[in-house]
């Protein structure tokens, strides 16, 4: 019985960390934070194509983006546990990746068809992202591994994909004249740069060997945690100006900040991977739980 039990155990802990490395929790992160700016944007809380695009389209980039970098880590190896998982699991991310993709295009059509053309710049950088294909006097490498350009790359395409996304499906061309869209979509950049920074801090060690340049690398861990924390803090001041005081939407936003500045503020080089990829990550679930819950 007792090993029956541990084995179930196992079971258990090995499905967990496919989850959240094998990018399904992220996933559903991207897929909800798009949900909030549809209700943001409409009022009403559900559009199926919408969440299920993001959701796939998120497993390909995430999966796409370590299947890329595995080489480099069989190269100059690794003490990350989320990199040790993606270097025994080859074969399981690219079933994951498969399976992004059959999501991603089976919903796709649904989505308006002016949103077919803002994809094509966001699978551009993203393809420039995960992938080396800039050449250099040594080797080829990826946009993320240029000065500095890593965090504000994520930034942007989570901002596109969250929110510019569903004010396209929504408004379709008529969206580019549409400030509540852009408002949001700068508030959310603003937000994900904050969460971000605390993988660089994470990846310090890593980034070193690679000789990438980032927040951290530059200013210190500490200093940039401070990054961080400001960051939040303007990002609740763009939602006070946006929502006013009346908005309990702005009450969501404040409480879930506090929570997001208190697992930032624990940030150092140290921290495990589950710190990042499940606690972090869920900040964005937080925020659209939250807002949920409220309205």
């Amino acid at each position: 019985m007792e090993k029956d039990y541990q084995a179930r155990d196992n079971d258990m802990h090995a499905a967990f960390k496919y989850f959240v490395y094998g990018s399904w929790w992220v996933a559903i992160c991207a897929a909800c934070m798009g949900l909030l700016s549809w209700f943001e944007l409409t009022s009403n809380w559900w559009n199926a194509p919408l969440f299920v695009f993001i959701l796939g389209s998120t497993l390909v980039v995430y999966n796409l983006n370590m299947l890329s970098g595995l080489e480099d880590l069989r190269k100059v190896g690794t003490d990350s546990e989320r990199h040790h998982w993606c270097l025994e699991n080859e074969s399981l991310m690219k079933a994951t990746l498969v399976i992004g993709l059959i999501l991603a295009g089976g919903s796709i059509w649904w989505l308006h068809k002016v949103a077919w053309l803002l994809l094509i710049p966001l699978a551009l950088l993203t393809l420039a992202y995960t992938t080396p294909i800039i050449n250099t006097k040594a080797s080829k490498i990826r946009v993320r591994e240029i000065w500095l350009w890593k965090i504000f790359i994520i930034a942007a395409v989570w901002a596109g994909m969250t929110v510019i996304l569903p004010a396209v499906e929504l408004n379709g061309l008529n969206q580019f004249s549409n400030m509540l869209s852009w408002q949001l979509a700068i508030e959310r950049g603003i937000f994900i740069l904050a969460i971000t920074i605390p993988f660089d801090i994470r990846d310090l060690a890593n980034d070193a060997k690679k000789g990438v340049k980032t927040i951290p690398s530059v200013l210190g861990w500490k200093s940039s945690v401070l990054v961080s924390i400001g960051l939040l803090l303007v990002f609740v001041l763009t939602t006070f100006f946006r929502l006013g005081t009346e908005s309990p939407m702005l009450t969501a936003y404040l409480a879930t900040t506090a929570i997001t500045i208190s697992v930032v503020s624990l940030a150092n080089p140290n921290r495990n991977d589950m710190y990042c990829s499940f606690w972090l990550e869920g900040t964005m679930l937080i925020q659209f739980a939250s807002v949920f819950l409220l309205n």
